[in-house]
């Protein structure tokens, strides 16, 4: 039996889901973003709409204009190699450190398979027009912390409907997610709450929600599948604190009755986390993370004023629909004929359809009545003339152009063609940088992990550009310097797309090949060339080529002497000992011999390097 105070926190959370249902932008997203996916994946008509075609014997023709270009940005999203770069704030004692927590960042990345799973959330957004990725802590059979970031169904996802802003961080006061659940699976894993569970879900269940206007029964339990819902809410607890600024900086006056000096009043979020169904509070208190922030980074295409999410498929849906439904018409009509005939024309008209629908049918008919087979030719093509409209409409509201699409063009100019394609990665590329926000966020979120997980030395592989892979190893100065210092997060992005910067390195390209320049020259040119190109490694090609350029050391010529060793100064003996590798007899030669003694070598032929 829930005490008041849980039985408050439960009505408290139940408001909060209730208010993201029945909110009109997140009512019209449950219904928009099913159909978003259904026009994405070519099922284009709805059930009334083919019953009715069926009686006309007319097929439900599908032409899916939607699916590539969707496709066209999901394959620029692949093409992009990204990477999570930390930079302290002071670059050269921090770059050491900045560098591991980079390593770390990668070794995250490689991990959770971050590539495919941002993938799948890439992709829910550019279809429905939102996606989520979580980034949490998990453990593994050793129990040591690893950090994961991986794809949420963003249907499961239910924001505060008065959130506006991309970083829900911001102005968000809670999110819940809300997931169904087998009620034998949800059993096994809350063993505490088997009893109740099944009260939910059994047939004598309905006197629970008898007594509860506020909710829907079937939000929370699906009593024919025997499931029921399980939601995770993590929702924003808030402080007050006051702060004076002193000679020794900052303090925190919070409890203090008369602080001396200008006192700032803050608001403080402190994040506190819920798990329940609709009448039992399974986990309640502090979040678990240390970082206040909402376990999951939201990846917005498009949003309303009202908030409500929305994508390229939401604004083509009207157009593919006109696509489809003229294209049906005009097959319809192409396939029959109507006859116009005068009573009486024709024997038996049953017979006239059958021979009719035939292509080689024979039609018999009266002699003296008026008797003429309309075949809809013109109707049927002024059907597909609209149809043709529809389809160029398509790439004027997408901004996707069919150069873009390597369909038929005019342009036959190679720069033409990339400056066409140009216009559209200019269309397209809010989305990108919204995605760009959402990996920022993601950053965020796992250096804070970092900070609070990652407490013990450990040694982890990577794999770094180039392939190759590399053994780093986290101490406790790493620790230390992770917990202490402050870092920026910085995306980096490699792609392999058409740019202006491309176009450029041609220019140059083309420029050095038609100048005729030695090879000393076009050397020395070479390192610009590669820094002007899209080359992922280019920075490792151009350290390379600088080295090749650089002169070799000089090597000592090897020379051939034949002298009279007694003949020579001391000052030459020395030198030429020094020549010949042998310096103590250079030394003998400026000290020892300067009583005249002669040397034991009196003549040499030998040979010096």
């Amino acid at each position: 039996m829930a005490t008041k105070k849980d039985q408050a926190t439960l009505q408290d959370l139940i408001d909060k889901f209730n208010a993201s249902l029945e909110h009109p932008a997140w009512q019209r997203f449950s219904v928009n973003a099913p159909k978003d996916f259904r026009y994405k994946q070519g099922e284009q008509w709805t059930p009334d709409e083919i019953k009715e075609l069926n009686k006309r014997e007319q097929a439900p023709t599908v032409e899916n204009e939607i699916h590539p270009i969707i496709e066209r940005l999901r394959g620029k999203h692949k093409t992009q190699k990204i990477r999570t770069i930390y930079r302290g704030r002071n670059l050269g004692p921090d770059e050491k450190k900045s560098n591991i927590l980079t390593d770390l960042a990668l070794h995250t990345h490689q991990v959770s398979d971050y590539e495919f799973e941002e993938g799948d959330c890439f992709d829910n957004g550019n279809t429905c027009g939102f996606g989520v990725i979580e980034t949490k802590i998990t453990f593994g059979n050793d129990l040591q912390p690893q950090v994961i970031k991986e794809n949420t169904e963003s249907l499961d996802i239910f924001p505060d409907p008065q959130s506006k802003r991309y970083d829900w961080n911001k102005d968000a006061d809670y999110i819940t997610r809300a997931k169904w659940m087998p009620v034998k699976k949800a059993q096994a894993l809350l063993p505490k709450f088997k009893n109740q569970i099944k009260a939910l879900t059994s047939e004598e269940s309905y006197g629970i929600w008898d007594d509860r206007e506020d909710v829907k029964q079937d939000n929370y339990v699906d009593v024919k599948n025997q499931r029921v819902r399980i939601m995770e809410t993590y929702w924003k607890k808030y402080e007050l604190r006051k702060v004076v600024f002193t000679d020794d900086g900052p303090k925190d006056v919070t409890n203090v009755k008369k602080p001396d000096g200008e006192v700032f009043t803050q608001i403080f979020p402190k994040m506190q986390k819920s798990i329940w169904m609709f009448n039992i509070l399974i986990e309640n208190g502090k979040s678990p993370y240390d970082h206040d922030l909402f376990p999951w980074s939201p990846y917005f295409v498009y949003r309303k004023k009202d908030g409500e999410p929305f994508s390229m498929v939401r604004l083509l849906e009207d157009v593919q629909d006109e696509i489809n439904k003229r294209r049906s018409k005009a097959l319809h009509l192409l396939n029959t004929n109507q006859a116009i005939m005068e009573e009486g024309a024709v024997q038996d008209e049953d017979n006239l359809k059958k021979e009719m629908a035939k292509p080689d049918g024979v039609v018999k008919y009266r002699k003296g009545f008026k008797f003429e087979i309309d075949k809809n030719v013109e109707v049927a093509q002024t059907q597909m003339a609209f149809q043709q409209e529809s389809k160029a409409s398509i790439p004027r509201i997408a901004g996707v152009s069919d150069e873009s699409m390597a369909r038929k063009s005019e342009i036959r100019s190679g720069i033409g063609l990339q400056r066409k394609q140009l216009m559209t990665e200019i269309i397209v590329a809010p989305i990108f940088d919204n995605l760009r926000r959402t990996r920022k966020m993601v950053g965020r979120l796992e250096y804070e992990l970092y900070k609070q997980f990652y407490t013990e030395e450990k040694e982890f592989l990577v794999t770094d550009e180039l392939g190759k892979e590399r053994q780093v190893k986290l101490d406790r100065e790493g620790i230390k310097a992770i917990q202490e210092g402050i870092y920026d997060i910085i995306i980096e992005e490699a792609q392999d797309t058409t740019t202006i910067q491309d176009e450029q390195f041609q220019m140059i390209q083309q420029a050095i090949q038609g100048m005729g320049l030695p090879p000393a020259v076009s050397l020395a040119i070479l390192p610009m060339l590669f820094q002007a190109s899209q080359l992922r490694s280019k920075d490792a090609i151009v350290e390379k080529l600088e080295q090749l350029a650089q002169a070799p050391p000089q090597e000592t010529p090897k020379i051939s002497l034949n002298l009279t060793w007694a003949n020579l100064t001391k000052e030459e003996k020395a030198a030429f000992a020094n020549l010949m590798g042998q310096q103590a007899l250079a030394q003998y030669e400026l000290q020892e011999g300067i009583d005249g003694e002669p040397s034991e070598i009196e003549e040499t032929g030998q040979d010096l390097e």
